[in-house]
């Protein structure tokens, strides 16, 4: 502010003051004039005078006009603008006329966002990029190698947000901005959410930009940290996106394999990162949002559609709903290309989406056209890991794979850790009775839900299975179970080492502790070690090697003999916890020594106190005893009048009894002599305490050094009984070694399904010869073809209800499962093709938490088929169509058919049973050499009076197709009124013979056309009536009566007489 515009305004505050002070002068004034009553009521005005008012503006503006004059140039209300300025003009925009620069000019305005780790600036790099480029073509033509070193890192560092978009030009070849031996990184970018909770459930997303595709993953339950190894080998990404909320150990270990925050490599352990680890609030992986993101993409653009829906008559429905722009109808087109039950993926697919969503605002400006090519998404699909089957939850539903029922217990109540659920019925349960131990029944899990394609992996369980099945075996088979019995999973007392937690509670036994739990598994995994040697033919195994070379002897005897020589279990179970054997410590063993010898030290210490008292008090003092975190005490007896004990140490010099507490009529004194013990001595008890805690936590420093190999040996002894389970449940149930092929063939002779013949007195086998695609690079199924003739690829099986058909359709299923988790099956004879996918559209699993109808959850689970299916799939399709009316749902279920028939080499194998028998009257299906009938056989006799008897369900397949499905006939048979089966069958004659219905149901029946003539009779009689005459009639009848004669149908009669 310069000299003139502070003397301005100066002086326009002098006369702001001095406005003020006159309009004070005035307002006292006024006060004073008011004493008088009359006055002050003909007086009312208090305004001020004119020429104060005057003066108050005049100050006022002179003032502003001196703020004004000093005030230094105002910045724009924009910020780009100021910032602009600044970083356009710099300092020299702001230099005065003194050659100072103006206190306003802050420098880079954007100092702090560029400051942020991870922050890169695109427009100096956009800057250096095209100086370079105008460098280089000044330069003109320059050596290969050159510009691979150079200007392919300039690239590399300018490129790491761009997306651009490679365009086709006139002479068909591919030309963009870069170099031709240099591929920007954008191209090569690979984002991945990976997520785990603590169930153990692992879900996977990654966008690839190469192929501006987005790929979902079904969640994997029961995985680890070796799945998202895979997971990371598999996809290869350049970034990886974890929650914050995920599990320390998910986190650690892609850390470990991660670059640093200079783009440094991490090389520890061997493992070469790749990969940007970024850390994500966990709202970015909420389910729901996902959903979001997801159906904010253009679903239009994702893929080409599959399917087209018209009407009837072709004519447009006014008013129709939008089902593409709706929310509901975008989920339901969404849910026919991923899983929607696969929440964990769906999250990472959200993350996924707003990572990229982040750079695409980061580096483009708003209406920037480039923007549009940048991070597109055209196509979402699901994956699998290699050879890795991928079968969905509701395939594991249908087929009852899996199946847990809920048992609540009121006592669990509010324990998460105890569900109270257990297994039910299903194919898992079957043998999951049949294991030994819990990490056994938690290995054999992993094995049910991870169904592989490996060949060589398949054969291994088979070879292991087929040895331990050898009847010279049974006996150390025996034995084995009995050993896997007594082992414990020691991954849960590591843990509990780990938190420091190794003592007993007193709910615990201590033979169930956490050291006697070490020292029984260390002792029993070594005795299995040698038991499984013994088995005649296990030599060629690789469970065997590798429980011979993980189960180490010098890695688990140390661990037994460590716990065997330091916790003495027979003092720790009197004591009720972990105590130290004798000669583990010489100073734990002097206290010891010394704590036992306390009786008699106290009853010398007693002895030599009553020869100090005076001899009328020594009746008084009753012992001195110890106690735990007090120390050595005087008992004195108490006097009940007074209060105090009854002697106090009178008579003695220089010693105070100090009163510690009473109980049980004694009172407890701190005497010098017990002071001086306590010194001595110190608090013995809690010594021992402490000393054995600090040798038992050093026991557990040592244990947990042994930590990997005996999670190792751990797992080993899980996964040999889960093994053991699938040859006692082959053993058990009957089931053959099925024999795997490459060739895309099913041939099962003598199939059975193991989930009905439980439940059922008697079960009749069924085979089963379908053959897939070619996939037009193998030979193998041509030769079949030649072999065998035209196997089918789609089989329609058709029969009455309840014959077997959904038996036969889940009966193949689980065959297949069974045969890919290496399992035996349940057939006489099997030759299997390896299968990717199961895909199946059997169970409507309705629920209120889901706004669907089951009409739409069918047509979801078949378009999700349809988009999914390979020639390696098997689809199994069940009476799909029967939500609608008939002729839609006919036409739904030849349409879906026909187009797995046209798929040609590329054709699934495909299993339907159907009740539309009018598809194959009416040739709507048109006939082709791959695809076959078949049909459940049935022995009718309807002129037997026993309606049970109608209809025998033979349940075996034949070929060809059935003419019925005799649902009348089932009707009765469960109880339906007979008057009800008889109009349905009516009915159903009248429609064979191609009658109008409409008709057919306006007929009366004799009851109907008898009263209705009676009605007839009584309206005639009713116009004859005269109306117009006397009351009465000739017969003396007033009006009344001769209506309730023709009512009662009397009115015939008396017109005779």
């Amino acid at each position: 502010m310069t000299w003139l515009s502070k003397t301005i305004s100066s002086f326009g505050l002098v006369l702001l003051a001095h406005a003020c002070y006159s309009a004070h002068e005035h307002s006292a004034l006024q006060s004073l004039r008011a004493t008088s009553a009359a006055l002050s009521a003909s007086s009312a005005s208090t305004s001020l005078p004119i020429d104060i008012s005057i003066e108050t503006i005049v100050g006022l503006f002179i003032t502003v006009l001196g703020l004004v004059s000093g005030t230094p140039y105002l910045r724009p209300i924009q910020w780009r603008v100021w910032a602009g300025k600044i970083e356009r003009e710099g300092e020299q925009g702001f230099l005065k006329s003194n050659g100072e620069v103006e206190k306003d000019f802050v420098g880079n305005p954007f100092r702090v966002l560029e400051t942020r780790p991870g922050f890169v600036d695109i427009r100096s790099q956009r800057k250096e990029f095209a100086g370079l480029e105008d460098h280089e073509s000044r330069r003109g033509s320059y050596g290969k190698a050159g510009r691979s070193g150079h200007v392919a890192r300039k690239l590399k560092h300018w490129a790491i947000f761009r997306a651009t978009s490679v365009v086709p030009n006139e002479n068909g070849s591919s030309s963009n901005d870069y170099p031709d031996d240099v591929e920007p990184d954008v191209l090569n970018e690979v984002i991945m959410a990976v997520d785990m909770k603590d169930n153990g459930t692992v879900g996977c997303a990654y966008y690839v930009a190469l192929d501006e595709a987005l790929f979902l993953q079904q969640d994997i339950p029961l995985a680890g940290i070796e799945l998202v190894e895979m997971l990371i080998l598999h996809v290869e990404p350049t970034t990886v996106l974890v929650s914050i909320r995920g599990p320390d150990n998910l986190v650690a270990f892609l850390e470990v394999g991660a670059q640093d925050f200079k783009g440094n490599r991490n090389e520890e352990g061997g493992i070469r990162g790749a990969h940007i680890l970024r850390t994500l609030s966990s709202v970015e992986f909420n389910y729901e949002s996902a959903k979001s993101h997801l159906m904010n993409l253009d679903i239009d653009t994702l893929s080409p559609q599959t399917m087209h829906f018209n009407t009837v008559t072709g004519e447009e429905v006014e008013g129709a709903a939008d089902v593409n722009g709706s929310r509901q109808g975008k989920l339901m087109r969404l849910a026919t290309w991923i899983d929607l039950d696969s929440r964990i993926s769906i999250g990472c697919a959200g993350a996924v989406l707003s990572d990229i969503q982040r750079r695409k605002a980061a580096e483009y400006l708003p209406h920037d056209p480039d923007a549009r090519f940048a991070f597109r998404v055209r196509s979402i699909e699901m994956f699998t890991l290699q050879n890795t089957m991928f079968i969905n939850a509701d395939a594991l539903a249908s087929l009852q794979i899996l199946g847990t029922e809920s048992h609540p217990n009121y006592v669990n109540e509010g324990d998460k850790s105890k569900s109270g659920a257990k297994e039910s019925l299903s194919l898992y349960g079957l043998f999951h009775v049949l294991t030994h131990t819990a990490h056994g029944k938690t290995k054999l899990r992993q094995i049910f839900l991870r169904p592989t394609t490996d060949l060589e992996l398949i054969y291994e369980r088979q070879r292991t299975i087929a040895v331990l099945l050898h009847l010279e075996n049974s006996a150390d088979v025996g034995h084995i179970g009995k050993l896997l019995r007594k082992i414990k999973n020691v991954k849960p007392y590591l843990l509990q080492l780990r938190k420091g937690v190794s003592l007993s509670s007193g709910r615990v036994a201590i033979e169930r502790s956490t050291w006697a739990s070490l020292q029984a598994f260390c002792a029993y995994a070594i005795e299995l070690r040698e038991a499984i040697q013994k088995i005649q033919g296990s030599e060629d195994l690789l469970i065997t090697a590798r429980i011979i070379n993980g189960i180490r002897q010098r890695d688990l005897i140390p661990v037994g003999e460590l716990i065997a020589g330091t916790v003495d279990f027979q003092q720790s179970k009197e004591a009720r916890r972990t105590c130290v054997m004798q000669g583990v410590s010489a100073e734990l063993d002097e206290l010891k020594r010394n704590y036992d010898g306390l009786e008699y030290l106290l009853n010398e210490i007693a002895a030599h106190l009553v020869m100090e008292i005076p001899e009328w008090a020594r009746q008084y003092v009753k012992n001195c005893i110890f106690y735990p975190q007090i120390g050595f005490l005087t008992v004195v007896s108490l006097n009940p009048k007074t209060g105090r004990g009854n002697y106090e140490g009178e008579g003695l010099v220089d010693d105070s009894w100090e009163r510690m507490f009473v109980t049980d009529g004694d009172i407890y004194y701190k005497t010098r002599r017990m002071k001086e013990l306590d010194g001595q001595y110190g608090d013995l008890y809690c010594m021992i305490i402490d000393k054995e805690i600090d040798i038992i936590h050093e026991l557990g420093v040592r244990i947990l050094e042994y930590e990997e190999p005996l999670n190792e040996a751990s797992d080993l002894c899980g996964e040999l009984d889960s093994l053991l389970a699938l040859a006692l449940g082959a053993e058990k149930y009957n089931l053959t070694a099925p024999q795997m092929t490459s060739t895309n063939i099913i041939q099962i002779e003598g199939g059975r399904n193991l989930l009905q013949e439980l439940v059922v007195p008697s079960f009749i086998a069924n085979g089963t010869l379908i053959l897939g695609g070619s996939g037009g690079g193998s030979e193998d199924e041509t030769i079949v073809s030649d072999v065998m003739g035209d196997v089918p690829s789609v089989v329609v099986v058709t029969g009455p209800n309840h014959s077997g058909k959904s038996v036969y359709l889940k009966q193949v299923a689980l065959i297949v499962y069974l045969a890919h988790i290496g399992s035996f099956v349940p057939a006489e004879q099997a030759c299997l093709g390896l299968t990717d996918r199961i895909l199946t559209r059997i169970a409507t699993r309705e629920s209120v938490l889901r706004n669907e109808s089951a009409f739409a959850i069918d047509l979801k689970q078949a378009a999700f088929s349809v988009n999914f299916a390979t020639r390696r799939s098997l689809v199994l399709v069940d009476e799909f169509g029967k939500g609608t009316n008939a002729m839609d749902g006919a036409g739904l279920v030849t349409a879906l058919l026909d187009n797995f028939l046209n798929l040609g080499d590329g054709a699934p194998k495909v299993l339907a049973a159907t009740h539309f028998h009018e598809i194959f009257e009416n040739n709507f299906l048109p006939a082709s050499p791959r695809l076959a009938f078949a049909h459940m056989d049935v022995r009718v006799d309807l002129d037997t009076d026993n309606i049970d008897d109608q209809v025998t369900y033979l349940f075996q397949l034949r070929p060809g197709r059935s003419t019925s499905s005799f649902g009348s006939r089932c009707a009765a048979m469960n109880g339906v009124d007979a008057a009800v089966v008889d109009r349905a069958e009516a009915l159903v004659l009248l429609l064979a013979h191609g009658e109008d219905l409409r008709a057919a149901c306006a007929r009366l029946s004799e009851p109907e056309t008898a009263r209705l003539e009676e009605a007839e009779d009584n309206a005639r009689s009713f116009m004859e009536m005269d109306l117009s005459g006397p009351s009465r009639d000739r017969g003396g009848r007033s009006l009344r009566e001769q209506l309730c004669d023709i009512l009662s149908g009397s009115s015939a009669v008396s017109a005779s007489q």
